[in-house]
């Protein structure tokens, strides 16, 4: 019988890392050296999770996910084995206790899905399935630079489910991420569309 002991969950060992941190600010070089060859994956979940959980989030944390997403899905899209940050987003900081209250009140949605999570599919997490990921990952950090109402959740939320199936190496979600991707650009289109056809309408009254 196999006696390795079984494997943190990501969730728990982003808490545990940022827990640990001797200072009350951390910054994202700062977790770059703690997470080691989860690295991508666990730095995805933390850029996802202030759009993809119905949770307050920390000040700050939702305002600079875009560009490090971006940049990490690049480098997965490229098959980089570890993750790289220009050195002026590397020193950018977060108070520490409140990821850490967010993360605390996150947890509850998080378990729901790292209960179904289990290595499977291994073809879907392949380094060929990491570089579609990353690909997909990078449009979807795109979408949520931009400032659609109801634009954001959906894309994060897939983000979420393909970076928990990097750090599992479960397949099946991340089928189900990019199942949900392609929702997310779909419910976006739509709201992007309706918008558009509102200031119409708004413009046509107006000098009609």
């Amino acid at each position: 019988m196999s006696t390795e002991p079984p494997v943190e969950a990501a969730s728990a060992l982003l808490r545990r890392l940022i827990a640990e941190h001797p200072y009350e600010r951390i910054s994202l070089d700062d977790l770059l050296h703690g997470v080691g060859h989860r690295a991508f994956g666990l730095l995805l979940l933390l850029l996802a999770l202030p759009n993809s959980i119905p949770l307050p989030s920390p000040p700050g944390l939702s305002t600079i996910f875009g560009l490090p997403m971006a940049i990490f899905a690049a480098q997965l899209m490229l098959g980089q084995k570890e993750p790289w940050l220009p050195a002026f987003l590397r020193k950018k900081t977060l108070p520490r206790d409140e990821i850490l209250k967010f993360l605390d009140r996150a947890q509850p949605y998080l378990t729901k899905v790292e209960q179904r999570l289990k290595p499977r599919a291994s073809s879907f997490v392949g380094p060929t399935a990491e570089r579609v990921a990353g690909l997909i990952i990078l449009g979807l950090a795109i979408v949520l630079s931009m400032p659609i109402i109801f634009g954001n959740f959906l894309p994060a939320f897939a983000v979420l489910l393909m970076a928990l199936a990097i750090l599992a190496r479960d397949g099946a979600m991340m089928v189900a991420g990019w199942v949900v991707s392609v929702i997310a650009v779909a419910v976006v289109g739509l709201v992007i569309y309706v918008g558009i056809e509102a200031v119409k309408l708004a413009l046509f009254s107006l000098f009609s």
